[in-house]
């Protein structure tokens, strides 16, 4: 009996001690490196993915927003500045153990006109979110998990009240992608990081990350509906490198479930009263 529990406090010395070794230390970091850069989109935009409204409930409260004049809801998923600059790709630096504070600020996602805000929020491995429901309806919400397309959570959004979840990515998976079960067109994203060196770009795609202690590092760029770009760099004291991530317009990744089922968007749709939708009698 004494040696199955000496043996059992010897498993779980070393596996705090491999916990403790793998998490994120905290330090001051001085004369850091920086990288700066940009996100664009080159090529024709992609088509934006259709609902029609007709086959969800609440539609009223539903065609407030993004409601075109078929009174289909369209989610414009790449949103560009006239330079080309693409918003909310996520940049990340990858295999930092160490470094400056994680101040991450909390996830707070809003829920309003069965639309949820933000589009794409940054997520901590075991980090609670809220869902603030504003919508006069309840919601019911499932977080899948995207590189398996399993559900993690479902999470009961109740009208007027704010809900609370948790998010535990299976293994080294990092992607989660939250839908309505009652209005499909209701979606949001998360992308887990795994220290403070991150950032979203805003509408026109720029993108600072400093304090970087000295070394060699993997960056990555990942915008939700395309395949996820790698650099590698090393980077010294003090230095200051530029980093430009241009997707391709015509390499568009839909989510899985989105290919398994009928009704979708297909691709070659159009939005009726464009120009592209008159050339094509629509």
């Amino acid at each position: 009996m004494k040696k199955n529990l000496w043996l059992a406090a010897l498993v779980f010395s070393i596996f705090s001690i491999a916990l403790n070794a793998s998490a994120y230390q905290e330090m001051e970091v001085t004369n850091g490196g920086t990288i700066t850069g940009k996100t664009s989109l080159s090529g024709q935009m992609p088509f934006p993915r259709i609902y029609h409204l007709i086959l969800f409930p609440n539609i009223d409260m539903c065609a407030e927003v993004d409601t075109d004049d078929e009174m289909n809801r369209v989610l414009e998923d790449f949103k560009i500045s006239p330079d080309g600059g693409l918003k909310d790709v996520v940049i990340t630096l990858d295999h930092v153990d160490a470094g400056k504070p994680f101040n991450k600020e909390p996830i707070n996602i809003l829920s309003e006109n069965c639309k949820f805000f933000p589009d794409v929020s940054l997520i901590r491995q075991g980090e609670s979110f809220k869902v603030d429901n504003v919508d006069a309806v309840m919601h019911n919400s499932q977080v899948y998990q995207k590189e398996r397309g399993k559900i993690l959570l479902n999470i009961p959004i109740p009208a007027e009240e704010v809900s609370e979840g948790k998010v535990q990515f299976k293994k080294h998976y990092k992607i989660m992608q939250m839908i309505c079960g009652m209005h499909e067109f209701m979606q949001t994203w998360g992308y887990r990081v795994q220290n403070p060196y991150y950032a979203k770009t805003p509408l026109d795609g720029s993108f600072k990350i400093d304090s970087i202690p000295p070394g060699e590092y993997k960056v990555t760029a990942w915008h939700y509906l395309m395949k996820k770009q790698t650099r590698k760099i090393k980077i010294a004291a003090g230095e200051t490198i530029d980093l430009n991530f241009v997707f391709n317009a015509g390499k568009v990744e839909r989510p899985f479930y989105e290919t398994i089922k009928s009704g979708r968007i297909k691709k070659d749709a159009v939005i009726p009263g464009t120009a592209k939708g008159k050339e094509m009698g629509r």
